[in-house]
């Protein structure tokens, strides 16, 4: 299960990492998008030392300039709450995981009842 579970978001980083329509900056945030895993859980982490800017990048900025432009070349502000399949925040995860999300489930769920057909089987 712990490696069924980093796969999964190891596609959905890969995904992310490949979406078009992004901006320089957000494509360079979301290369910084990766797959962990510890012995409990799996888990998306984004931003590093060298790209600080990366939440920024991904959900906006609320603070604008004296020109009244948003600051530092963010998007608008896009909210940080998941807001369901439908719509919600962000400009490069969150949208690839309303995408590819519904897809990554059903394949999640199918490989789980593989599992546990081979763990609990009566052979």
């Amino acid at each position: 299960m712990k490696q069924l579970n980093f796969e999964t978001a190891d596609k959905l980083a890969d995904a992310t990492k490949t979406m078009s329509g992004l901006t320089r900056q957000q494509r360079s945030a979301a290369q910084t998008i990766r797959a962990t895993k510890t012995a409990n859980y799996a888990a998306i982490r984004m931003g590093s030392r060298r790209k600080p800017y990366t939440l920024g990048a991904e959900f906006g900025a609320k603070k604008r300039t004296r020109r009244g432009s948003v600051i530092a070349g963010f998007g608008p502000w896009r909210g940080n709450q998941w807001g369901g399949w439908a719509g919600g925040p962000g400009y490069f995860l969150h949208p690839t995981i309303r995408r590819e999300g519904p897809a990554l489930l059903e394949d999640y769920m199918n490989r789980i009842e593989q599992i546990s057909r081979e763990a609990f089987s009566n052979d």
